[in-house]
């Protein structure tokens, strides 16, 4: 059973990206502005406030700076599990509400829309795993929730727009947190065990791979989405990496 694209072979860890930015990161405080002089005939301009910006999602793990970049065990998990732990990010920017619904074409799929598409990625594969679901079909109560964002197309255009960046974020975090709580529940040979079900093409198949599926299928929109950001109306144009 294959939802979502084909596998790949790399990962993209999108903290990086922002990092490189310069995009303050969440319970990270932007460094503040060196006083300007002035002289005693002179009135000192009033500073303005600092632009509100909205703090990047308490993805996974939250953000500590000592381990945000490493892979690995995590406590609180067994070994293998806790390692898919540090792998599994999300991409998340600064962006208005015009900027989550822009559309380059009638073919294409918004920022926003692949946002949540990745929720209800993490979402299908949570029931899928955790709650040993096996369906040929989406299950018509996911379907009527997730289904324009699992989908994308012209039913994800039609639906998915008019909401703040916050909206796409609450639903990656919710996801996320569910899918940390399970994994605390699990172990190793849960995790790493061949299923009874097939899995691509007829082979054995574990949760191990379901779950690095997940980590590749947010690699792979994160680069979209990377992408997407570049062309929008008045961005900066330059040669730097997403």
């Amino acid at each position: 059973m294959h939802y979502g694209s084909t596998r790949r072979t790399f990962l993209a860890n999108s903290a990086l990206g922002v990092l490189a930015a310069g995009v303050p990161l969440f319970g990270q405080a932007a460094k503040p502005e060196a006083p300007q002089s002035t002289t005693p005939t002179q009135t000192p301009a009033p500073v303005p406030p600092p632009a509100k910006r909205t703090p990047m999602p308490r993805l996974v793990p939250p953000y500590d700076k000592a381990t945000i970049n490493m892979i690995g065990p995590r406590p609180g998990y067994t070994p293998y599990i806790g390692t898919m732990v540090t792998m599994l990010m999300g991409p998340t920017r600064d962006l208005t509400q015009d900027q989550l619904d822009y559309l380059f074409d009638k073919n294409a799929n918004t920022i926003g829309a692949l946002m949540l598409h990745l929720a209800a990625t993490e979402v299908l594969y949570q029931r899928i795993t955790f709650g040993n679901e096996n369906f040929d079909k989406l299950p018509a109560d996911y379907e009527a929730k997730w289904g324009p964002a699992m989908n994308l197309g012209a039913a994800g255009r039609s639906t998915i727009k008019g909401h703040d960046l916050a909206y796409y974020q609450d639903a990656i975090r919710e996801a996320r947190e569910k899918t940390l709580i399970e994994f605390a529940k699990k172990d190793d040979a849960w995790f790493t065990t061949a299923l009874k079900e097939p899995g691509w093409g007829g082979g054995p198949v574990n949760n191990f791979c379901l779950w690095f599926h997940v980590c590749e299928h947010i690699s792979h929109h994160a680069g979209q989405i990377d992408l997407l950001i570049k062309r929008l109306p008045g961005a900066k144009n330059d040669d730097s990496a997403a």
